[in-house]
């Protein structure tokens, strides 16, 4: 019923996307010229962690809350060239330093009529650790119910992303004025992940969340609202939905976990201009998770929970203050 769904409205989107493929040419000077940029980006990244989010920390899980504050760096090398009006060539490579860890992105991709793109996204890092208070780094040991936690540079994870995404300008569409210009852009991923600490079938994690070696997928949308104001730019609803390719990819050990669990995310964001040089975007993460039988078990012990039913719940704010040069 919802791909039979699907597939009947699919005829509206398209005449929605060929609608719109003469307004973006009209504003748009044809140029094959290569387009070369380089950029770099200094964020101040606050996170608050709410209980929820604490439970598996040795030494928060009692904590109502958690905030903190830290740095990080981005540097990106972008280029495009334009093929006539209907493809642009895009690629970029960008390596970034954070509180979670170290990586680095190359990026390959086809802009169809401005509207359309799809890439490949390949990628590595490595992850710090801080001990019992959060893992960013290691494979989970299920005869102990923890974490093997890794130190920086001795292990790391990979991986690689095919991706698509289409952008709908329903702007065009609705009545000209500065409080209907609306855009949304639906977006899916299917990727690869891996980890050189880990054999097939353990879970790890390098970063914010666990992982296993093999597919995994993302699918969603985010609506933008462009706003008339000065200091408040801009309004966004993303929604996806995520979950692994092959629950056979994890050891039969995490059955009761559920491997083919649906994670579903909503995040509404505000982004801000606090000067002429900083600006800012104010983000929150509500999902929908697992919520186990047994929802007092010892720190880390959550993968081999069993699963009863899902949950919805606020995991984290985040707000971020962000300066390019």
């Amino acid at each position: 019923m919802e791909t039979a769904t699907t597939f009947r409205h699919f005829p509206k989107l398209l005449v929605l996307v060929l609608f719109c493929a003469p307004l973006v040419f009209a504003e748009t000077p044809a140029s094959d010229t290569l387009v070369y940029e380089h950029e770099n980006t200094l964020s101040i990244v606050g996170l608050i962690l709410p209980h929820n989010s604490l439970k598996n920390s040795k030494t928060l899980h009692n904590w109502p809350f958690f905030a903190f504050a830290a740095p990080s760096w981005n540097s990106i090398y972008k280029w495009q060239k334009p093929s006539g009006k209907l493809a642009t060539f895009k690629g970029s490579a960008a390596g970034d330093a954070n509180f979670a860890g170290l990586g680095v992105k190359l990026d390959v991709a086809i802009e169809l009529i401005h509207l359309l793109e799809l890439g490949l996204q390949a990628n590595g890092g490595t992850a710090l650790n801080y001990g019992e208070t959060s893992t960013f780094m290691g494979v989970y040991d299920i005869e102990k119910k923890d974490y093997r936690q890794d130190i920086i540079f001795t292990e790391y994870a990979y991986g690689f992303t095919y991706k698509g995404a289409l952008t709908l300008p329903l702007l065009a569409l609705l009545p000209k004025s500065d409080w209907t210009k609306v855009i949304l852009k639906l977006t899916g991923e299917y990727a690869y992940s891996g980890y050189t600490g880990a054999n097939d079938g353990e879970v790890w994690k390098a970063g914010n969340g666990n992982m296993v070696n093999g597919f995994h997928y993302k699918c969603g949308g985010t609506l933008i609202y462009m706003m008339p104001f000065k200091r408040v730019p801009m309004a966004m609803l993303a929604a996806n939905v995520s979950g692994f390719k092959h629950a056979y990819d994890f050891d039969p050990a995490y059955k009761d976990y559920n491997p083919g669990f649906k994670t579903v995310n909503i995040v509404p964001m505000l982004s801000f201009k606090v000067n002429d040089v900083w600006n800012g975007m104010l983000m929150a993460a509500i999902s929908r998770d697992r919520r186990f039988k047994n929802d007092r078990y010892k720190s880390s012990e959550e993968l081999l929970q069993k699963q009863v039913g899902a949950e919805w719940d606020l995991r984290t704010i985040m707000c971020i203050f962000s300066r390019k040069f």
